[in-house]
C-alpha cells in the first residue's frame, strides 16, 4: 500500500495533525533510544556507582558534538526535502526521482567521510572542542564518541531516506525505521553492558549496529513500498542541476543546523566546565526537555512538508489556514506539557540514579524549562512554514540569532553575573523569545510567498508527455 499523503487537499488541521503524529512517535523512539543508553550506563556501566556516574556524564558530554556532526545531514535532508516536496506538489515525477537519487548519493558520500574524520579525531574533539576535562569522564567520552562516529554513514543514509519520504507525505516511515532500531538498540545495550561488561563501549557498539540495521531497512522500505523510487537503469544518477538546487535550499538549512549544534556545543562546554555533577544534571534535564519538545517539533516538521506541497501546488490560502491550525495545536500541547514537566521533574531525574546536588540541579533545569515552552510552541510552526516555502535564508538567520543570544546570555550570566551552573538553562527564554520576534513579522510580511523554487504544476497530459520523453 502506498503511504504517500497528498496534503494539497482535505481539511488542513487534520492533514497536519495526522501527518505529525507518526513523526512525534518516531522522535519519541529516537529519544528513548538515547535515554536507554544513558540509563543502562548509569545503572550497570561499572562495578561501582562512581564509575557509573562518570560513564553517564561522559555519554551526555558527547550529545552536542554528535549533533554537530549530524548538522550537515539534517540540513541537507531538510533542503532536499523542500525541493522534493515542491516537485511532488507540482507533479513533476521524473525530476523528483533525479532529486531523490542525488540526495542519497550526496548523503552517503558525506556520511562516509565524516565517519572517518570523527572516529580518528575523537580525542581532539572531546578534549579540545568539548572541554571535557574531568578525569573520571574524559577517557569514557573519547571511547564512546570514537565508536559512535563510525555509525555516521548509516545515520546520513537514514536521514536522506526519511527526508525523501516525508516530502512525499509518508511520515509513518521514520516511525517504522526507529521502532526496529530502538528495539534492537535496547536489546544490544543490555546484552553488551550487563552480560559482557563493556560499559560505554557496549552502548556505542549497540548504537552503531542498530543504526546500520535502520539504514538498511529504510532503503528496503522505500524501494519496496514506492514504485516511483524503484530507479530504472541509468536512473540512479547524480544530477548536478538538482544538486545545485539542493544546495541552494540545503546550505542555509545546513548553516542553520550547524549554528544550532555549535551553539549547543558552547553551552555544553560551559556545562562541562562546572564538573561531573552539573554534567550529569544537565544530561538528565536535557533528556527530559527533548521529550517535552517532541509534539512541537512534530508540528514544525509537519508544517514544513504541508507548506512545501501546497506552495508547489500554488495553494497559498491552504498554507495560511494550516499555519493557524498548527500554531493553535502547538500552543495547546505546550500548556499540557509544561504542567507534566513541572510535576514529573524529580521522578525523571531519579531514572538516572541522580542524588544530592545533581538531582537538585536536574529538577531546577526541567522546571525552569516548563515556564518557557509556550515560546517555543509559538515559534516552531512558523519556522516550519518558512522552511517549507523555501525561505531558508531567513530561517537560518533566525536560528543563528536565537542560538547566538542564548550562548552570549549563558556566558554573561556565568562569568559576569556569577549566576553559577544555573546559567546553563536560564538562557532558554532569550533564544526562544527572539525566535518568536523574528519569525512572526516574516510570516505576516508574506515575503516567503516569493520563494517557490519549482516550475508550475503539470497537467495530467504534461505528466504523460514527461514520462514518455524519459
Amino acid at each position: 500500500m502506498d503511504a504517500r499523503r497528498d496534503m494539497t487537499i482535505g481539511s488542513e488541521w487534520k492533514e497536519i495533525l495526522f501527518f505529525s503524529l507518526p513523526i512525534m512517535a518516531g522522535q519519541f523512539l529516537q529519544q528513548l533510544y538515547n535515554t536507554v543508553d544513558s540509563i543502562v550506563v548509569s545503572s550497570y556501566g561499572g562495578p561501582t556507582q562512581q564509575i557509573c556516574d562518570a560513564m553517564f556524564a561522559a555519554v551526555g558530554s558527547c550529545t552536542s558534538l554528535i549533533f554537530l556532526f549530524l548538522a550537515i545531514s539534517i540540513g541537507l535532508a531538510n533542503g532536499g526535502g523542500v525541493l522534493i516536496a515542491q516537485l511532488y506538489g507540482a507533479r513533476r515525477e521524473t525530476e523528483l526521482r533525479r532529486a531523490a537519487s542525488t540526495l542519497l548519493i550526496t548523503q552517503g558520500s558525506l556520511g562516509a567521510l565524516l565517519a572517518i574524520a570523527g572516529s580518528l579525531g575523537a580525542q581532539l574533539l572531546v578534549v579540545g572542542l568539548m572541554r571535557v576535562t574531568d578525569e573520571a569522564s574524559r577517557a569514557y567520552a573519547i571511547e564512546y564518541f570514537a565508536i559512535y562516529a563510525v555509525g555516521l554513514i548509516f545515520q546520513y543514509i537514514y536521514n536522506a531516506v526519511a527526508g525523501i519520504l516525508r516530502a512525499v507525505g509518508d511520515s509513518r516511515a521514520s516511525m517504522y525505521f526507529l521502532i526496529v532500531s530502538a528495539v534492537l538498540n535496547t536489546i544490544l545495550d543490555l546484552w553488551f553492558v550487563i552480560s559482557f561488561g563493556w560499559g560505554v563501549v557496549g552502548v556505542a557498539v549497540a548504537t552503531v549496529l542498530a543504526q546500520a540495521v535502520c539504514a538498511a531497512f529504510s532503503i528496503f522500505y522505500m524501494f519496496r513500498r514506492y514504485p516511483i523510487f524503484r530507479f530504472r537503469r541509468r536512473e540512479f544518477v547524480f544530477d548536478t542541476e538538482k544538486f545545485r538546487l539542493c544546495l541552494r535550499l540545503g546550505i542555509p538549512a545546513i548553516i542553520q543546523q550547524a549554528v544550532i549544534s555549535l551553539g549547543n556545543v558552547f553551552i555544553q562546554r560551559l556545562v562541562n566546565s562546572f564538573g561531573q555533577v552539573t554534567m550529569s544534571a544537565f544530561n538528565a534535564g536535557n533528556r527530559m526537555e527533548s521529550y517535552a519538545l517532541i509534539p512541537i517539533f512534530g508540528m514544525n516538521n509537519a508544517m514544513a512538508s504541508f507548506t512545501g506541497q501546497n506552495v508547489g501546488a500554488e495553494k497559498y490560502d491552504r498554507v495560511h489556514r494550516g499555519w493557524r491550525s498548527a500554531t493553535l495545536m502547538s500552543v495547546c500541547a505546550s500548556l499540557i506539557i509544561s504542567s507534566l514537566l513541572y510535576i514529573l521533574a524529580p521522578d525523571f531525574a531519579l531514572l538516572f540514579s541522580l542524588s544530592g546536588e545533581a538531582l537538585d540541579q536536574a529538577v531546577a533545569y526541567q522546571r525552569f524549562t516548563s515556564y518557557c515552552i509556550i515560546l517555543f510552541a509559538t515559534y516552531m510552526p512558523t519556522s516550519g512554514l518558512l522552511q517549507g516555502a523555501g525561505d531558508v535564508i531567513w530561517t537560518s538567520v533566525s536560528s543563528f540569532s536565537t542560538l547566538g543570544i542564548r550562548v552570549v546570555a549563558s556566558y554573561v550570566m556565568a562569568y559576569a553575573l556569577d549566576v553559577g551552573s544555573a546559567a546553563c538553562w536560564l538562557n532558554i527564554p532569550f533564544g526562544w523569545g527572539l525566535g518568536v520576534l523574528m519569525s512572526m513579522p516574516r510570516y505576516f510580511s508574506k515575503a516567503w510567498m516569493k520563494k517557490r523554487v519549482v516550475g508550475s504544476v503539470l497537467s495530467p497530459g504534461e505528466q504523460m508527455a514527461e514520462e514518455a520523453a524519459e
